[in-house]
């Protein structure tokens, strides 16, 4: 983890010091439900960056098999085009962040056209709407979807997407560590239809002041860095 200074008029320096994540919940979760925008829209398709809608936070995953819920995904989101991206928070010190990770996010997209129905979709956004107080017409043209703001539009373009395992998945971590972004850069230079992220969110403080240093990764290079 790289080291961040904030600099004074004077132009000397203060170091930040590096957190590491303890409640994954309060930690990441909390951090990135507040903030979708810290999945950097703007990197993973530079000329037609990514706008976020949340569906449904902690979505349970049914075995196909038993019908019965055995998964629990952190987020699903879809983006202007409709295509579902399923997030999984890990904290690094967290040793399934590692390889275990891996295996729990291919099992939730190996049965991604198991779930969600069309009515499930539309409840999932029924209950967005209601927490934001505005009618779920609204809470759609907010993402500004290609399918337009009719709503039955949008609901069959994210579910042909997952019937055609167009998926995102995004691995929203504090640290990585060189396996698990050796293992991502693999995905991505094998699949065609999935793509594969990795968003560090590494935390820094000094004092009461808290800043997160973000690093994309999607390929065999870290594609970029910023502080929110």
């Amino acid at each position: 983890m790289n080291r961040v200074y904030s600099v004074a008029q004077d132009r000397s320096t203060s170091a930040f010091t590096p957190l590491h994540c303890k409640n994954e919940e309060l930690e990441l979760q909390n951090l990135l439900h507040k903030n979708l925008d810290l999945i950097p829209g703007d990197q993973i398709d530079p000329e037609n960056p990514r706008r976020w809608l949340l569906v449904k936070r902690e979505m349970i995953v049914e075995d196909p098999g038993t019908a019965e819920g055995r998964w629990s995904l952190d987020f699903l989101i879809v983006d202007q085009d409709g295509i579902p991206t399923l997030v999984e928070c890990k904290r690094f010190k967290d040793t399934r962040a590692r390889r275990e990770v891996i295996g729990q996010m291919f099992d939730y997209a190996a049965n991604a056209s198991f779930y969600p129905s069309r009515d499930t979709l539309l409840q999932y956004l029924e209950e967005r709407a209601r927490d934001r107080g505005i009618e779920i017409e609204e809470l759609i043209a907010s993402l500004e979807p290609v399918s337009g703001t009719f709503l039955d539009s949008f609901l069959e373009l994210i579910e042909n997407n997952i019937n055609q395992g167009q998926l995102r998945l995004v691995f929203f971590m504090e640290q990585s560590s060189p396996e698990l972004r050796s293992i991502i850069a693999f995905l991505n230079s094998q699949m065609e239809r999935t793509e594969v992220c990795l968003v560090e969110a590494n935390q820094f403080q000094n004092g009461e002041s808290q800043v997160t240093k973000l690093v994309l990764q999607q390929a065999e290079l870290l594609c970029g860095e910023w502080a929110a």
